[in-house]
């Protein structure tokens, strides 16, 4: 991506909070600016940026904008240390809670395959009966499935809550919360 694209996309917005390795292109910058102008490392915002870096000449405009690189080595290296924190968390040896979704899937796919099993030696059979029963005992069928199916669908749902949190933590992001956690956070500011 080219500098000028990441200056301009952080606009407004304080530069070392949203591309990193912001440092390194402050720090070029401010070698070329009079020590009146250098811009600020903890304030300077990606606008400030570009009207610093175009009120040089020509020549250093070019040198600077060559620096593209190494902000893209640092926004590959900021993505790659959040992505082993991440990945770190998932390494928290959680065993109950996988194998417990695997027996309720496990269940489900064997009450699945039986009720179908039933279904279709009843078909082929011919046996009018038997598919008449089954036919009435969807309510059964459906009873049968729903608690496996249930505690599955809580599981994932939990899971990926979980995983949100601890990637918003690994990102340095603040995680979210629901009304009552933003009620708690409101009262402790």
């Amino acid at each position: 991506m080219k500098l000028k694209n990441i200056l301009t996309k952080a606009g407004s917005v304080i530069l070392k909070n949203v591309v990193p390795g912001a440092g390194i292109v402050l720090d070029i910058v401010n070698e070329f600016l009079p020590e009146d102008k250098k811009l600020d490392l903890d304030a300077a915002t990606g606008q400030d940026a570009i009207t610093a870096i175009n009120s040089l000449p020509a020549e250093v405009q070019g040198n600077i904008y060559e620096k593209e690189f190494d902000v893209e080595i640092e926004e590959i290296k900021g993505f790659t240390e959040r992505f082993k924190a991440a990945a770190d968390a998932d390494k928290s040896g959680n065993t109950t809670r996988p194998q417990i979704a695997l027996m309720f899937a496990k269940t489900i796919c064997f009450a699945i395959i039986l009720f179908v099993s039933i279904w279709a030696y009843a078909i082929a059979s011919n046996l009018k009966e038997v598919i008449k029963n089954l036919s009435d005992s969807w309510v059964l069928m459906a009873t049968v499935l729903s608690v496996p199916s249930t505690v599955l669908l809580a599981y994932f749902g939990y899971r990926t809550k979980e995983k949100q949190a601890r990637y918003q933590l690994a990102g340095d992001q603040p995680i979210a919360t629901g009304l009552i956690g933003n009620i708690i956070n409101a009262i402790k500011k």
